[in-house]
């Protein structure tokens, strides 16, 4: 069988990959852009798919630019489109997803672009294979070596150039985070010396090493301890204008829950428009850091609990749901608990719209979806966020 073919790009699928056929077989192909031709090599060949990779692009996109990062198989996926055409193709993607898996229609209104396009990235996870510094290529456990990453900070670009003049061979992962300090998390064993001038804190091997134990990152006008494991949203302009959007989306009330509470930054901002606010999580770190962070800013009307918040949920009494699951959703338990709470609005954050569309489905029997707003928080990947307003229905 020939392992070349010329390939037309019909659409982008949800990865961002280009889709075409080959004798009727859907072929995928990283960096093909609709309406683009190519002669494609197939890599890889499946019952129902192929994938392939461009040999040689024959017909090009109006809408192809020259990316800025110059490597290859990168998390990138869309840095060959210009920024405006990979905001629509995100948002056309979830109008999509939303029909596909959930049956749901509703004109989404607007994806909010990022106010920086590289240089975005609080935190990044470095893999260190024989000695090279890099990510994992798409789809690989070979190491992509890099000597910069385009999305990243300038001071972690900084604190990478001194690592990779370092001895690696000692060396498994390397985490930075760069907000109000910097932060370095480092499996292994590596020389710190070149290194402390340019952070804050150093863990190694969870150890703290080196300087504070906890760094600080601003939010609004909240301070947030942020923990060597802690989760926090990886770009802070996007994150401003995100946890904007739920306040305004929740209104006001007397009591408000936020499920899946991480480390408390939503039901800290909902203190303000609630007289009472309960936090919830089953990570026993984060609730730690959630209290820490309710003492630093001096907040008095919330709780959290640790536990399970599809089991804690319907125990409580609430005005109000605040939603910020991991990529697997609510899943049914977790929708059933919501539902047994019957608050007059739900406002759901997500990052997968799979796993949106899929509860929202089952959401939407006593809820009316009213508003979902996209917010591009990782420009040139297929990744985006997504806010939706659900309020109660008349007869539930």
């Amino acid at each position: 069988m020939n392992s070349e073919f010329l390939v037309k790009c019909e659409k982008l699928d949800h990865f961002g990959r280009g889709m075409g056929k080959v004798d009727g077989k859907i072929i995928f192909v990283p960096d093909l852009l609709p309406m683009e031709e190519a002669l494609v090599r197939v890599v890889s060949s499946k019952k129902k798919f192929m994938i392939g990779e461009i040999i040689d692009l024959r017909l090009e996109s109006l809408y192809r630019i020259c990316p800025k990062c110059p490597y290859e198989k990168c998390g990138c996926a869309l840095k060959n489109l210009t920024y405006e055409k990979t905001l629509e193709y995100k948002k056309e993607k979830v109008g999509n997803i939303l029909e596909k898996f959930g049956n749901i229609h509703i004109n989404i209104s607007n994806i909010i672009p990022s106010p920086v396009i590289y240089g975005y990235r609080n935190k990044i996870t470095l893999k260190v294979r024989n000695g090279k510094l890099g990510y994992f290529k798409n789809n690989s456990n070979d190491i992509l070596e890099i000597d910069k990453c385009l999305i990243a900070s300038d001071k972690i670009n900084q604190i990478i150039k001194v690592i990779k003049k370092e001895d690696l061979s000692n060396v498994h992962e390397v985490m930075i985070r760069d907000m109000d300090k910097v932060m370095a998390k480092i499996d292994g064993k590596l020389n710190l010396d070149n290194i402390k001038p340019l952070v804050d804190s150093i863990y190694m091997n969870d150890k703290l090493v080196y300087g504070d134990e906890k760094i600080i990152n601003h939010i609004l006008d909240y301070k947030f301890f942020v923990s060597k494991d802690s989760f926090f949203q990886v770009n802070n302009g996007v994150t401003t204008m995100l946890y904007s959007k739920v306040l305004e989306y929740v209104g006001n009330g007397d009591r408000a829950l936020d499920l899946y509470c991480g480390t408390g930054t939503i039901s800290l901002f909902l203190s303000m428009k609630f007289k009472s606010v309960t936090g919830i999580e089953i990570n026993k770190e984060a609730i730690f850091c959630a209290n820490e962070n309710k003492k630093l800013n001096g907040i008095s009307n919330v709780e959290f609990i640790c536990g399970d918040a599809n089991k804690f949920a319907s125990s409580l009494k609430a005005d109000v749901i605040v939603v910020d699951p991991a990529r697997a959703g609510l899943m049914k338990d977790g929708i059933e608990n919501i539902l047994s709470v019957r608050p007059q609005r739900i406002v759901y954050v997500s990052c997968d719209p799979v796993t949106l569309a899929r509860d929202l489905k089952d959401l939407s029997q006593f809820y009316e979806i009213k508003e979902i707003t996209l917010y591009d928080m990782f420009p040139w990947t297929y990744h985006v966020e997504s806010v939706c307003l659900l309020t109660k229905k008349d007869n539930f």
